[in-house]
């Protein structure tokens, strides 16, 4: 069966975002305005509790962590109600209780066997030891927020995502899936990097209170703004499809890579971007997708990367997508 790119939506990302946009959690991809028209879904007692808490979390160096095991984690868990929620987040307080991750693969072993596709399982277990380094604050922050998400659900959610929200992003999620069923992203770009897709499917979940062009959630899943306009939509799934191609765990078996990633994560994934930016107009021009619009992904400072891969690219009789990300990163950071 070939593997395919789908729209969706889940429960877990939506509420959990209509909290964050509330509450304006930096680094979060809220959407302040939806935050605003919903500051009233939340009580003066909850705002006054996360702020004294956020601010001892702003202390301790770890807003990356937290934000996955607040945010990332529990997304990637498929959920119905607020039970299945919270009991995801009980899951997530062992893990940090433990310092590692085994804890939720025990609980959710089918769901959490592409992990160690996405990344080495070290390093989730790095960052659960990370945040175990900081237990009482990090368990009081996770007891916070599952009050908040509790007193949310009964006070308003659990009515507006039956009867309102729940039905919107499935409509939408309906209407991109027809506009994208007959392309197949995965293998335009199998045939391209002559690489094999390492998830059977890639899913794209419909969020709401979001404005950004395209978040994570771990492995095969990003979320993506239920605004986001028909004629973006072949942009951010080619885009996160061909990055999910390339950034996961099989990128580092190639010794140049891992020697990379070693040294400038940050930097590897830039050079990513800008590959995936430039091969995707070559797959659009095959495919025969318009693409007059300017590409979202483009951000200042990544053309002068995309120019460099492109002419490396383009001078390849036999293209290796690993050779032409390794000599742009060698151009940008030389080997002295």
């Amino acid at each position: 069966m070939a593997q395919k790119v789908s729209v969706t939506t889940n429960l877990t990302p939506n509420i959990l975002m209509h909290v964050f946009s509330c509450l304006e959690v930096e680094g979060s991809f809220y959407d302040s305005d939806y935050g605003m028209k919903h500051h009233f879904t939340l009580l003066d007692e909850d705002y006054e509790e996360w702020k004294t808490h956020a601010k001892k979390c702003m202390t301790l160096g770890c807003n990356k962590e937290l934000y996955a095991v607040l945010f990332q984690i529990p997304s990637f868990i498929p959920t119905e109600d607020i039970d299945m929620i919270i009991d995801s987040y009980d899951k997530i307080s062992e893990a940090v209780a433990e310092g590692t991750i085994d804890v939720l693969i025990a609980s959710y072993p089918e769901l959490f066997d592409t992990l160690p596709i996405y990344a080495p399982k070290k390093v989730f277990d790095d960052n659960f030891k990370k945040l175990n380094t900081h237990n009482e604050i990090i368990q009081n922050i996770i007891t916070i927020f599952k009050k908040i998400l509790r007193g949310l659900w009964e006070r308003f959610y659990s009515e507006y995502w039956e009867k309102e929200g729940k039905i919107k992003l499935e409509k939408r999620a309906k209407h991109l899936n027809t506009i994208i069923s007959p392309i197949n992203l995965i293998s335009a770009w199998h045939k391209v990097l002559k690489l094999e897709f390492p998830y059977s499917e890639f899913s794209a979940i419909l969020v709401e209170a979001t404005n950004t062009i395209a978040t994570n959630l771990l492995a095969e899943q990003v979320m993506i703004s239920l605004k986001t306009e028909d004629k973006d939509v072949y942009q951010i799934l080619a885009h996160e499809v061909g990055r999910s191609f390339l950034l996961n765990t099989l990128l580092f078996e190639n010794e140049q890579i891992k020697t990379i990633a070693d040294s400038n994560i940050d930097r590897l994934s830039i050079v990513i971007d800008a590959a995936c930016i430039y091969i995707k107009g070559n797959l659009f021009h095959t495919l025969r997708i318009r693409s007059d619009e300017l590409d979202p992904y483009i951000v200042p400072g990544i053309k002068e990367v995309m120019d460099i891969f492109g002419v490396i690219w383009d001078a390849m009789d036999e293209k290796n997508i690993f050779d032409a990300i390794t000599q742009t990163y060698n151009k940008l950071s030389p080997i002295t």
